[in-house]
């Protein structure tokens, strides 16, 4: 954020003039008052409509700004000229100068052809089919039942 406060603007009117920014900071100034604010207050003071107004009348100047920079703020050409008065000078805008793309090498790749009978075979696996797991089957026990008695003599 730019807290330099290099721009001046200045009451031209013969009345006190007050100004509100887009964060809604006040600004007033007495008949020839003067006041230096940073840029980035300037433009939060332009995009509020009732300040826009005040400026585009006439009762308020801006000093030591460039028109180039009031361009980039979003201003038109007109409205650059009233706001500075006597200290306009004609915007120059700088055109960007378009650099010719580097050529690029292009690497084709080509793939193998392939035979067209190649491409209608297909190799088809066999299928193998496990073979059905046949339930595992109970083991029941059955106990004889063996007498425990012993012989007699």
């Amino acid at each position: 954020m730019n807290n330099e406060r290099t721009v001046v603007l200045e009451n031209v009117s013969g009345q006190p003039v007050g100004l509100k920014d887009t964060q809604n900071r006040t600004y007033r100034f007495g008949v020839g008052g003067k006041i230096r604010i940073s840029e980035t207050s300037l433009q939060d003071i332009l995009d509020y409509p009732a300040s826009k107004i005040i400026f585009n009348e006439g009762m308020m100047k801006i000093d030591n700004i460039s028109a180039n920079r009031l361009y980039e703020m979003g201003l038109t050409e007109a409205e650059i000229k009233k706001y500075l008065g006597d200290n306009y000078s004609a915007v120059v805008i700088a055109e960007e100068i378009e650099e010719e793309p580097e050529e690029e090498e292009i690497i084709k790749i080509e793939e193998p052809k392939v035979e067209e009978e190649e491409k209608k075979e297909e190799v088809e696996a066999p299928t193998v089919k496990a073979p059905a797991k046949k339930p595992a089957a109970k083991k029941t026990t059955t106990r004889k039942k063996t007498s425990s008695t012993k012989a007699k003599k």
